[in-house]
């Protein structure tokens, strides 16, 4: 039996994801589960439980699938082209994610 991750749980494995500040805030919307933020405004990303500002971008997903991207367990890449991650708004941000192992 597979447990589905809790929202603390993905808001702690975003955290330690993300390498550096993008210039951008993400919104992170994982099914049945309220939103969080990566804001990667400054040098080093923050995650809020509350939208510090406009989200750039929104990622959707399971929970499930989205731990799996920030625990680098399942390629960033290959959960988007599968269409296990959907991804809207400014592109641009996404050249300048950095996350850990990459």
């Amino acid at each position: 039996m597979s447990l589905t991750p809790d929202r603390r749980t993905l808001m702690g494995a975003a955290g330690d994801a993300f390498e550096t500040g993008f210039d951008g805030i993400i919104e992170i919307q994982a099914d049945d589960l309220d939103p969080f933020f990566i804001d990667g405004r400054g040098a080093r990303c923050a995650i809020a439980d509350e939208a510090p500002a406009a989200s750039d971008m929104i990622w959707r997903s399971s929970p499930t699938t989205l731990l799996s991207v920030f625990q680098r367990k399942r390629a960033f890449e290959n959960a988007y082209l599968s269409g296990r991650l959907t991804i809207s708004g400014d592109m641009s941000v996404m050249a300048r994610l950095a996350l850990k192992g990459d």
